[in-house]
């Protein structure tokens, strides 16, 4: 959607940032896992200070990633992009330097922060360096790269780990970063020229709000739900954003625009990206677990077996926004949400005698449906906002995909793993000492806790939650459509509005009225 074309060289150094960028995010949101046992052992890291060794990073990036699509398009996208990785790289070294627990969350922190510009401004930069009919696929590319950097990570982060140490799992992002810069330096500055301030008090409201919810999800997988800090933090989140959208209603200057806000089509696109999110980052969470648990493979060749995933995506995201180009966007989304569905379906028939051919099948499935949901959706989402918001409009998608997603680990680990422990102790009495292993599906070490008995059970209550959660995936997938629709309806409402409106009228027999903007 910009203004002016942009050379062709300059779109490939745009797309070759924003992918470099979004790959250095998404492959730290799972590149640090592997490496915990051994940050533990050489910082003598508590329990507690180690889950915020993960949290930091995740509820600092989706709470402040509203506010640096704002503050892209005020100051410039090309500049707070390469600010953005400038912060990312400077946390991520003084993450590999760090001799406590504590300043190595301060520093995921800072690397959630430098990750919140970089996601949506990836984005609106694509938005503003390719013309319309090129951007589906360009963002097809980006949406296939995010998934190669989180289907991986923990493949990089175990090898790093084994053969260097878990600091290099830090180091990585370093030179990533520095290239992204490079390339971004080809890209072309764009910004709101209109007149106007930032809506501190809303971004305020806005941040603080994201903040506490992701929070209260984040802590929602390790904590039973009547955790008083969950409530508290669940609680807080919800009036910061009620009072949010109060603000936004009578802001001279608000943080979302209202035409965004009331546009259908653009609710219905969110709603799917936040759907798909919540669909793949639970499902994947119990796949990771039952791989490395269940199937008894490592953290290596666990990241191995997940490669299925990512290369479908890789390959399927750039065609999906090449079908969606011509086809429009409603049935790219059925196919892609009827085919994921299906691949929840399959993988919620694994058991222990499953072999692998089967789960790389259901992988390869799984990964062609979501390359067409999430990039066709996300551009839907872009479609037909005007320039000058198209970093706002970034800052919602990527929100989407990142409040889906920590919803849905959320949501879909608590379900699985309490239906998992409760499933056990209906086969075998047992002390409750072991419900946090039989959630976590670490039946190898129940097995010599307790013996073979037990462990069999264990075996049969996590496979009763995985198969719980996959049915539920399929079943939410499913629901989804009915967003797709809606976006299907509003398409054809303004393909039919565009058509009256090139028709010659009476009173100017020889004009075509102006299509009407959404």
């Amino acid at each position: 959607m910009p203004t002016q074309p942009i050379a062709r060289r300059g779109r490939v150094l745009t797309l070759t940032a924003a992918c470099l960028a979004l790959f250095v995010i998404f492959l730290d949101n799972t590149i640090v896992n592997v490496a915990l046992p051994s940050i533990q052992r050489d910082l003598s890291a508590a329990p507690d200070a180690l889950e915020w060794v993960v949290s930091a990073y995740v509820v600092s990036f989706a709470g402040l990633v509203l506010l640096g699509g704002t503050l892209g398009d005020r100051f410039g996208r090309r500049r707070m992009f390469i600010i953005g990785l400038l912060v990312f790289a400077a946390a991520s070294a003084v993450g590999a330097l760090a001799s406590t627990a504590t300043v190595l969350s301060a520093a995921r922190a800072g690397q959630g922060i430098g990750a919140a510009l970089l996601a949506p401004l990836s984005l609106s930069l694509l938005a503003h360096a390719f013309p319309r009919d090129k951007l589906p696929a360009a963002i097809g590319v980006w949406a296939g790269v995010s998934g190669l950097g989180l289907a991986i990570g923990p493949l990089v982060g175990g090898l790093l780990v084994e053969h260097t140490g878990w600091h290099a799992v830090f180091w990585v992002n370093v030179p990533i970063a520095a290239a992204a810069a490079i390339a971004a330096l080809g890209a072309t500055e764009s910004r709101n020229t209109a007149p106007g301030t930032i809506d501190v008090a809303g971004a305020v409201l806005a941040t603080t709000g994201l903040v506490a919810t992701v929070a209260g999800l984040t802590r929602a997988v390790r904590h039973p739900w009547t955790d008083p800090t969950i409530l508290a933090l669940l609680a807080l989140g919800a009036l910061l954003l009620l009072g949010f959208a109060a603000r936004q209603r009578h802001a001279p200057a608000p943080l979302i625009p209202p035409q965004i806000l009331h546009d259908q089509r653009f609710r219905a696109a969110a709603t799917v990206v936040a759907v798909a999110s919540f669909t793949l980052l639970g499902s994947i969470w119990f796949l990771t677990l039952y791989l490395q648990n269940i199937a008894g493979y490592g953290a290596v060749a666990a990241g191995v077996r997940t490669l299925p995933l990512t290369v479908t995506t890789l390959i399927v995201a750039p065609i999906a926004g090449k079908i969606a180009t011509r086809r429009g966007p409603l049935p790219v989304l059925a196919v892609g949400l009827a085919v994921s569905s299906a691949a929840f379906a399959a993988l919620a028939q694994v058991n222990t005698d499953t072999g692998y051919g089967y789960l790389a099948a259901a992988l390869l499935v799984l990964g062609a449906g979501l390359a067409l949901v999430l990039p066709t959706a996300v551009a839907a989402m872009l479609d037909g906002v005007a320039p000058d918001r198209v970093g706002v409009a970034a800052g919602l998608a990527t929100t989407s995909r990142q409040a889906g997603g920590a919803l849905g680990l959320a949501v879909l680990a608590t379900v699985g793993g309490r239906l998992a422990v409760t499933n056990f102790h209906q086969l075998l009495p047992a002390p409750p000492e072991l419900d946090d292993l039989v959630s976590g599906g670490r039946v190898q070490l129940i097995g010599r806790l307790a013996g073979q008995s037990a462990q069999a059970a264990a075996t049969a209550g996590f496979l009763h939650g995985f198969s719980i959660v996959m049915w539920s995936a399929a079943a939410v997938t499913v629901l989804a459509l009915t967003a797709a629709l809606r976006i299907g309806r509003d398409q054809r409402a303004n393909e039919a509005s565009d058509v009256a409106a090139s028709i010659p009228t009476l009173a100017m027999p020889r004009t075509a009225v102006p299509a009407r903007r959404r």
